[in-house]
């Protein structure tokens, strides 16, 4: 994670997670990931300093391990796109994604 980041998590959640470990726990998606029931897709950036790219596998491993629908979509890019034909593709990703399971299959 970027020093930016680290600094505006500990002023987020108050300390660094060896003081508040149990805050961050509590705010984890991994914390819920044996919740999850419907299909997952998520789209991703792989220089995201938000959302870095391995904490996003970290999550993503982790609900396929415990047999969960997961598919993701990885850009090069940050924490969106500006490209147009980038956003294309996602949002062709995304209707690839949900139209079969609406029953809308192309």
């Amino acid at each position: 994670m970027c020093g930016r980041q680290q600094a505006f998590d500990r002023t987020l959640f108050g300390g660094a997670p060896d003081q508040v470990g149990d805050l961050y726990r509590e705010r984890s998606p991994l914390t819920y990931v044996d919740r999850v029931k419907a299909p997952l897709l998520v789209i991703a950036g792989d220089n995201d300093s938000r959302c870095p790219i391995q904490q996003v596998l970290n999550y993503t491993n982790a609900l396929a391990a415990r047999g969960g629908e997961v598919e993701i979509y990885r850009f090069d890019a940050g924490h969106g796109s500006m490209v147009i034909d980038e956003r294309v593709r996602q949002m062709r990703a995304e209707l690839d994604f949900v139209l079969p399971r609406i029953g809308l299959a192309r």
